[in-house]
C-alpha cells in the first residue's frame, strides 16, 4: 500500500482546486464538465435557511439513494453543502469527509454520480497500490499515463480520474462520464472486477 507521506504529497499537488482545511488535504472535482456551473443556490429565493437547508439534504438523500455503495463501506462521512463556485464536490482524506456543494435544480443521477465518483477516490485512497493503480493504467490501455493530476485543473486525464468515474458509472449508472483518459466502458463492473478480482465491487 502508498504510504500516508506518499499520499500526503501526490494529494497536495492533486488539482489546482486543492484547499488546506486545517490538519486536512481536500481533492476536488471541478464543476464545470457536466454541470451549468451555477454559483449561486437556486432554492435559496424565498425560503428561509431551515427550510433551504431541507430541500439541499433532501435532495442529496434521494440522489444517495441512487449509489449501491455507501460512505460507511469506506469509513468516510458524507455531507451536502450549498453551491460553490467551481466545485462539485471534495473528499478530504484526512478528516474522511466527502462534501457535495448540492444544487437543488441539478438532476438526482447527476448528483449521485458526484457521490459516488469521490466514493471511488475514497475507495482508491483506503485500498489500491502503486501495483493495482499501473494495473488500471494498463488496462485501460494508458500504461505511461500520470495517476494524479498534479498542477492540471481536473483529474479527468488522469488515472485517479478515470478510476473515479468508472467507479461512478459501477455504483451509480447515469449518461455522465467525465473522463478524458480513455472511452467509456461498456461494463463498468465487469471492468472492475477483471483489473482486480477480489476487489470490493457492490452492483
Amino acid at each position: 500500500m502508498v504510504s500516508t507521506a506518499e499520499l500526503a504529497r501526490s494529494l497536495r499537488v492533486a488539482v489546482a482546486c486543492v484547499l488546506v482545511t486545517g490538519l486536512g488535504l481536500a481533492l476536488a472535482l471541478p464543476r464545470g464538465a457536466g454541470s451549468a456551473g451555477r454559483s449561486h443556490d437556486s432554492s435559496t429565493s424565498g425560503r428561509s435557511t431551515s427550510d433551504t437547508v431541507a430541500a439541499r439534504n433532501a435532495a442529496g438523500e434521494a440522489a444517495l439513494a441512487l449509489v449501491s455503495f455507501r460512505p460507511a463501506d469506506v469509513g468516510y462521512t458524507l455531507q451536502f453543502a450549498p453551491p460553490r463556485a467551481g466545485i462539485r464536490a471534495q473528499m478530504d482524506p484526512a478528516q474522511h469527509l466527502i462534501t457535495i456543494f448540492l444544487d437543488t435544480d441539478d438532476a438526482s443521477h447527476r448528483v449521485a454520480h458526484d457521490i459516488a465518483h469521490e466514493l471511488g477516490h475514497a475507495f482508491d485512497n483506503r485500498s489500491l497500490d502503486d501495483t493495482l493503480r499501473h494495473g488500471w493504467l494498463e488496462a485501460r490501455g494508458k500504461p505511461d499515463a500520470a495517476w494524479w493530476p498534479g498542477n492540471q485543473p481536473s483529474d479527468y486525464n488522469t488515472g485517479a480520474g478515470d478510476y473515479a468515474e468508472v467507479f461512478a458509472l459501477c455504483h451509480a449508472p447515469s449518461p455522465e462520464f467525465r473522463s478524458r483518459l480513455a472511452p467509456r466502458p461498456a461494463d463498468p463492473c465487469g471492468l472492475l472486477a477483471a483489473w482486480a478480482p477480489g476487489i470490493l465491487v457492490r452492483r
